[in-house]
């Protein structure tokens, strides 16, 4: 607006300066007036020249880019692809204008400045004629010249349409063909043996000296790239084990009347010889017999003396180690398929078409023990090495302490998956087996307990059949029989790093020894725990007190199992058969820290989440598999399908939220994410009743030992994919589960976060 009103007032001043210089000089002003308006015809001729010629050119290049255009093929149609003008019709015309007025104001002005050089008034007249303008014309000049860009008063009434987007073509897929190219030997040496002096083995030490040129010597430093794998050692043969060359041919032979006559009269003399032994045949049985009296006796012993040698082989520790390796190379070829499954060689990827989810177990192989003393002994025990899951070791003897026959014998077999067929040890004692446990501190230590009260620790990579340590009644006075063995890490600041970590044992009578292993063919033991009777009603579910019994006759409970914390490296927990837990620490002795009641009778197993150091699960003889969260005294899930005890149950390493249970005749396998009422699948492994399982370190595989001995390795196939967030998930289900019970929903809420740091899983 103030460009529009300076403009206007420029031109009425002019105006009126027109008007004076008439007045003052008419021929002089004549003269000005005929130079302005040919200069002024002058511009206007060039403007149009100027833009006639631009307006020409542009014309000409759009008329040809027009006839350019852009096809593509896509999915075999033809799609132009020419780039489309952009509509700036209005802006041009806009430009346009406002050229033509720039224009036609600077030839007005150049005008009016051939006018000033001729007039004759003052410049202060001049000043007083335009009524008060303080500026000089440069100075107009100067403004309009640097005059901003206002393109409203020369906006077109026309209406401006909408500016056009092109939209970019975008294809529905990229394909990309790979194919095979040309195969090019550049190089090729293979490996050659000739006889040491010959014209083919000058030949190849000959190359084989230019190949050590090349590759190690000063002939080394070139642009070169390693491709193959070669041989490092070189074959060499001396002349000493070339055999010698045979060579055939047809050749003629004499032979003279003498030789043949000597030929044909020992042939006479052989079957003469002959019928006389035949006719001397009664007289020579009595002889045979004899002598077939002394051959008996160099026969027993010849017998003997190969009894002696094979038993001195069997001693022999590299004769073993080679009976050993061989019965690994022939299982392999009868068990290939269950090796492969055992290491996860062939595993379900996740975009299977044909995934299912139905919880299924496969027997992989069986391992059978060698029966001694001819009677049977059921699995009493299962433990696999921790830092080498292929070694595998069970114990052999009594599981069920109310049994009424008793095996007089027990043995520890130590066996690897690479040889099914026979263990690779095998350590045999006069009471049976109860306890194993493998020391997570030094893999190749076992801790084994027996059936009489006794304990003893073996090293397992040794070939020696001599433990390194056993106990004595003068530090281990009690005789009853071992249940559980847990190793238990060094907490204690003095401490010596080179002293080996002490382990527990727990007896049947309900008793906690704690061993350590010492410079001494001996354990040392002293008591850390003696268990009491639970009196009055503790924490945890409510038992009605049996009217039946209303006083034990044994003060002491019986010991099931114990379990050490997963953190505190000091807490470990006692389980009894009253169906309470004894949560104890090996700082205070005769002491329990707290006493919860988890069942109706005995308590088996208690195991901690590997997601959780406090969601903890029990099972017990009450048929049920209860799932636990320290701080709360109330269980938060309850599995129960079967009326008959559970002998073991653990959470599976590969899913958070399901658990794998085993009773006598079943092994079920539990999601609660999916389903609290029922198990996804039940299997029934075997005919005789099942007493132990473990879960191989992997987790995909489950063994399980019975009462006949066997031990089976069954692979858990068509399960579901493990969760990407496996805390999470077992959050979630637990929270889902507890839903409708809105007390025990608010105290899960009050304790928080439940995990490990950073939701990681510790095994």
């Amino acid at each position: 607006m103030g460009s529009s009103m300076r403009n206007t007032t420029i031109s009425q001043d002019y105006g009126s300066i027109f008007k004076h210089s008439i007045t003052g000089d008419r021929e002089s002003k004549k003269k000005s007036v005929m130079v302005s308006q040919s200069m002024i015809e002058e511009a206007k001729g060039k403007k149009k020249d100027t833009l006639h010629y631009y307006n020409v050119e542009t014309l000409a290049d759009l008329q040809y880019r027009s006839q350019i255009k852009v096809v593509e093929k896509v999915d075999g149609e033809e799609v132009d692809m020419t780039p489309k003008p952009i509509p700036n019709d209005t802006y041009v015309e806009q430009f346009m204008k406002y050229n033509l007025n720039v224009l036609n104001q600077m030839t007005n002005f150049t005008t009016m400045a051939g006018r000033n050089v001729t007039r004759s008034r003052t410049r202060s007249s001049v000043r007083a004629g335009i009524g008060g303008n303080k500026q000089s014309i440069d100075d107009l000049m100067n403004g309009v010249m640097y005059e901003t860009i206002n393109w409203d008063p020369y906006s077109t009434s026309e209406p401006v349409e909408a500016t056009y987007v092109p939209k970019p073509y975008t294809k529905s897929f990229l394909k990309i063909t790979l194919r095979k190219s040309d195969f090019f030997e550049l190089h090729s040496q293979p490996q050659t043996t000739y006889a040491k002096g010959s014209t083919e083995a000058d030949e190849t030490e000959r190359d084989n000296r230019n190949y050590e040129y090349l590759t190690v010597g000063k002939g080394k430093i070139r642009r070169r790239s390693d491709n193959d794998a070669q041989t490092d050692t070189l074959l060499f043969t001396t002349r000493a084990v070339n055999t010698i060359l045979l060579t055939k041919a047809t050749v003629s032979s004499y032979v003279s009347n003498f030789e043949m006559y000597d030929t044909l009269n020992n042939v006479s003399n052989v079957a003469t010889a002959t019928m006389g032994s035949v006719k001397d045949l009664p007289s020579a049985m009595g002889q045979a017999e004899e002598d077939d009296a002394l051959e008996d006796d160099e026969a027993v012993a010849e017998m003997d003396k190969v009894s002696a040698q094979i038993e001195r082989l069997l001693r022999n520790p590299e004769f073993r180690n080679a009976i050993m390796y061989m019965g690994r190379t022939l299982s392999s070829n009868t068990n290939e398929a269950g090796l492969r499954r055992f290491r996860n060689f062939d595993q379900v990827q996740r975009w299977n078409e044909k995934a299912e989810y139905v919880y299924s177990m496969n027997l992989l192989f069986r391992l059978i023990p060698t029966p001694s003393k001819d009677e049977r002994k059921a699995v009493s025990d299962i433990d696999f090495c921790r830092s080498n899951g292929d070694i595998l070791a069970v114990a052999y003897g009594l599981y069920s302490f109310s049994s009424q026959h008793v095996p007089t014998s027990g043995s520890v077999f130590l066996w690897s998956i690479k040889n099914p067929g026979e263990p690779e040890r095998a350590y045999y004692y006069d009471v049976p087996v109860t306890a194993i446990s493998f020391s997570p501190f030094l893999p190749s230590l076992l801790a084994i307990g027996l059936y009489d009260g006794s304990v003893e620790v073996r090293d397992v990579s040794s070939l020696q059949d001599l433990p390194i340590a056993v106990s004595q009644r003068s530090t281990s006075p009690g005789s009853a029989p071992v249940v559980a063995i847990r190793w238990i890490k060094q907490v204690s600041d003095d401490a010596d790093e080179a002293d080996i970590d002490p382990f527990l044992s727990l007896s049947q009578d309900g008793s906690v020894t704690r061993f350590r292993i010492i410079k001494s063919p001996y354990l040392l033991g002293f008591t850390q725990m003696i268990l009491e009777r639970v009196e009055g009603h503790p924490e945890g579910i409510f038992v009605h007190p049996s009217s039946r019994i209303p006083c034990e006759s044994n003060r002491r409970p019986q010991g099931l199992s114990i379990t050490t914390h997963p953190l505190h490296k000091d807490i470990y927990y006692v389980l009894t058969d009253e169906g309470c837990i004894h949560k104890c620490s090996i700082n205070y002795q005769h002491q329990y820290l707290e006493v919860l009641r988890c069942h109706d009778g005995g308590v088996t197993v208690m195991e901690f989440s590997p997601w959780s150091p406090k969601l903890f699960l029990t099972c017990g003889n009450d048929w049920f598999v209860r799932i636990w969260i320290d701080g709360i005294t109330r269980p938060l899930l309850e599995l129960q399908d079967e009326m008959t005890p559970v002998h073991w149950a653990k959470w599976c390493p590969t899913h958070s939220t399901i658990i794998v249970s085993v009773n006598r005749e079943t092994a079920n396998v539990w999601d609660f994410r999916r389903n609290l009422l029922r198990p996804m699948s039940k299997h029934k492994m075997d005919s005789s009743f099942n007493t132990v399982a473990r879960f191989s370190h992997c987790g995909r595989t489950l063994v399980i030992g019975n009462e006949r001995g066997n031990t089976l390795f069954q692979a858990l196939n068509d399960m579901p994919f493990s969760p990407h967030f496996q805390y999470d998930e077992l959050e979630k289900a637990i929270f889902k589960a507890i839903g409708s019970n809105r007390e025990l929903f608010m105290e899960l809420k009050s304790i928080g976060f439940f995990g490990y740091p950073d939701k990681k899983a510790v095994f």
